[in-house]
């Protein structure tokens, strides 16, 4: 009786024979979800740096203005962040901020903010609820805080529902010590 399950057992595994449409109608459902997951996971990170990017670019064009900034500029740079990321709604928040290393506290210069969403202009409060996330500065110091946000839907629904992508991005102003808020009213 071993003897016969031996030779059976040897039998099946230098067996070659099989059939495809079995093994494929097994894999190919498998086979499909990987590729669709590859294409949705690829798609999320690609999103995320685009939004990067855009958080970046626009960053960087506070950093280089050496004039006063006002509605026009902010609505401006905001229309530019919904034309690089192409998503569903967008929002930014551009702040100054300063750090006063005696009362070990980070102050609000000025702070706007453009789009859709829950985020509302920064405060003297509210920005040292999130002190944990900025940047440690010297004493007097002022740097630009741009914090972008937008709604990412996932193009198939494999196990992950739709999300909000956030970037933030300091950066010191290059050409100016101060990026001032033009308080003008035309």
């Amino acid at each position: 009786m071993n003897a016969f399950l031996r030779e059976s057992g040897r039998d099946f595994l230098r067996d070659t024979r099989g059939l495809v449409a079995v093994e494929a109608i097994i894999l190919l459902p498998l086979v499909i979800w990987l590729y669709v997951a590859m294409f949705s996971f690829f798609d999320m990170l690609r999103m995320k740096s685009v939004n990067q990017k855009a958080a970046f670019t626009i960053a960087d064009a506070y950093s280089r203005e050496t004039l006063k900034i006002d509605d026009t500029f902010v609505d401006s740079t905001f229309r530019l962040f919904g034309q690089l990321t192409r998503t569903i709604n967008p929002a930014l928040r551009i702040s100054v901020l300063s750090y006063d290393e005696d009362t070990d506290k980070y102050s609000v210069s000025w702070s706007e903010k453009r789009g859709t969403g829950s985020a509302v202009a920064l405060s003297d409060n509210t920005v040292n609820q999130m002190r944990s996330t900025l940047p440690i500065v010297a004493s007097g110091d002022e740097f630009i805080l741009l914090e972008t946000w937008n709604d990412y839907k996932i193009p198939f629904k494999i196990g992950m529902d739709d999300f909000r992508l956030k970037s933030l991005v300091f950066m010191n102003p290059r050409f100016a010590d101060q990026l001032k808020w033009d308080e003008q009213i035309l």
